[in-house]
């Protein structure tokens, strides 16, 4: 069991926690989402972080074939930012954005970030999470929302402009270990 806390949690676009924990068993599973405010006791088992929990970023590249991503810009502005030092144009649209990192690695993906934290400034840190969590989960039929019996690995974004909402230059990705590797397909054993 591991519980974390933060500054911000995003569930989904509609639910973002403030100061909230997550706690999380030994498979990766929420089984529990709880106030630090309503919290009685504040358990010595929770780990503070400064910055923003989400679940895992999802590469839809990694996923589905070529051909199917051309129809996801019928609903979403889709920003393809594994193509190396190619800044993407964005134009103002009212679909919700889906980024593509095309990876899951960490380190690659915070190599992304950094070289496009420009062109993220145009949008929330919230909208940047939803785009390369929520709604690429949405796209493949993955549960969506973090909630509890939702088996995810948890990630903090770190180095964010909590004030503004805003990805910085210095903006990052860490997994927050638990013990047992994750997977969708461990995910599905349980």
């Amino acid at each position: 069991m591991i519980r974390v806390a933060s500054q911000f949690t995003f569930c989904s676009p509609q639910q973002i926690l403030s100061r909230n924990v997550v706690e999380q068993d030994e498979h990766n599973v929420i089984t529990r989402l709880f106030s630090l405010d309503e919290s009685a006791v504040d358990s010595a088992q929770t780990l503070f972080f400064d910055g923003i929990l989400s679940a895992e970023i999802i590469s839809l590249k990694a996923n589905i074939p070529l051909v199917e991503l051309s129809n996801i810009a019928d609903n979403y502005q889709y920003l393809n930012f594994s193509i190396e030092n190619k800044l993407q144009q964005i134009l103002p649209t009212n679909k919700p954005i889906l980024i593509d990192f095309g990876t899951i690695l960490n380190n690659e993906i915070n190599a992304k970030i950094a070289s496009h934290a420009f062109a993220m400034q145009y949008f929330s840190i919230f909208e940047i999470i939803a785009a390369c969590t929520y709604f690429p989960s949405i796209v493949l039929g993955l549960p969506a929302s973090l909630t509890p019996t939702r088996c995810s690995q948890l990630l903090l974004w770190e180095n964010v402009d909590l004030i503004n909402k805003k990805v910085t230059n210095y903006t990052k990705i860490r997994k927050i270990n638990n013990t047992k590797t994750f997977s969708h397909q461990s995910c599905l054993m349980y």
